[in-house]
């Protein structure tokens, strides 16, 4: 067992649980046991599912592919991306071939990308008819708590002895179906999901406003719940900066940090001083590399290819690996590549291998 792995989770449990169990389960173990275990130097390796931009956002299961893509990257713990086992109101729309031949290594801006995300494509929002019974069937599912569906999502990463580390769902406040909101029975369900699954948290793109909704379920569960923030700084109700998820741990001690270092450097902030400050809160990072944004109201700080960016991947990468603060980093490829969906994921691994081996 990695002393740092079991360090970081005696530190959540202190930070963030003091009264609840956080205990290791076969799962972790089976990981733990792979020959293949994704750990260089004390410093888990994973990736954010959504990651694998082949797979399509269609309301299918593919933990197949997931696994099968982590098992290609030598990759042995995830965070898992709801998109890609279960329905959304998004799903994929890849533009014309003509504007981007490739859409699962990225497109240009206003070519199915975005400045801040070269697979924008991805997330285009279901319409009329579709939407309404995509929606009805969503509330249907989660009020249901699957937890049998989530428990063989799990049973399959089992087998491949592969870790879900997070769950990151569509947590939707309702602004895709404002005449069907989200209901207190829906994120119940989402919570019974994570904990079939087994994770240690759940990570969301949710706003602040919403967080005190989702609170008491985290409490109910003991589940963390861990905002994902972006570099959208001038919406106050937006997680971006240091204040926004300061503000937000004094909700509740199951409150974490899903902490994306490009999109906190876009914003302006310094990853390096907020990990050293919240280390204990962060369920883990998700690690890119983007310029810092030009405006204050605009997105604009680029996803580029690793180590063009402003980001300090390396400088992360090795506070981590020097602390011992045993936080999971996760792979997010956002910028445009030039192999394959698996082929920049691999690239970036390697990557971080090569900053872990730096003194």
């Amino acid at each position: 067992m990695n002393e740092s792995k079991f360090s970081r989770r005696e530190a959540l449990a202190l930070a963030l649980a003091s009264t609840a169990s956080f205990a290791w389960d076969g799962r972790t173990a089976l990981a733990a046991a792979s020959p293949r275990r994704s750990v260089i130097h004390g410093v888990k390796i994973g990736a954010q599912t959504y990651s694998f931009h082949e797979i399509p956002i269609d309301g299918g299961n593919h933990a197949d592919q997931v696994v099968a893509d982590l098992q290609t990257c030598g990759l042995s713990t995830c965070e898992l991306f709801g998109g890609g086992i279960e329905a959304s109101t998004y799903v994929s729309m890849p533009p014309p071939s003509s504007d981007c031949p490739k859409p699962e290594i990225g497109c240009a801006p206003g070519k199915g990308g975005s400045e801040r995300n070269a697979f924008a494509w991805a997330f285009g929002l279901r319409q009329g008819d579709d939407l309404i019974k995509t929606r009805q069937a969503i509330r249907a599912f989660l009020e249901s708590r699957p937890t049998k569906y989530f428990e063989a999502i799990r049973r399959r990463f089992d087998d491949a002895g592969i870790e879900i580390y997070t769950y990151n769902p569509f947590l939707d406040p309702g602004r895709a179906t404002p005449q069907m909101p989200t209901t207190d029975a829906e994120i119940d369900g989402i919570f019974y999901a994570a904990n079939a699954l087994g994770v240690r948290a759940i990570n969301a793109s949710i706003n602040r406003s919403f967080l005190k909704r989702v609170v008491p379920f985290a409490e109910k569960h003991q589940m963390i719940i861990a905002p994902h923030g972006h570099s959208n700084t001038s919406d106050p109700d937006e997680f971006s900066t240091r204040e926004t998820f300061a503000e937000a741990f004094k909700l509740s001690k199951w409150v974490g940090a899903n902490l994306d270092i490009g999109h906190y450097t876009a914003a302006g902030g310094d990853p390096v001083e907020f990990i050293s400050a919240f280390h204990e809160r962060i369920t883990n990072l998700h690690i890119k590399d983007r310029k810092r944004n030009n405006s204050r109201t605009v997105q604009d700080g680029a996803n580029m290819p690793w180590g063009h960016g402003d980001t300090p991947i390396g400088e992360v990468l090795r506070l981590i690996r020097d602390k011992r603060y045993g936080i999971p980093c996760m792979i997010e490829i956002e910028h445009i590549g030039t192999t394959s969906a698996t082929g920049e994921v691999k690239a970036a691994y390697e990557y971080c291998k090569r900053e872990l081996d730096k003194a």
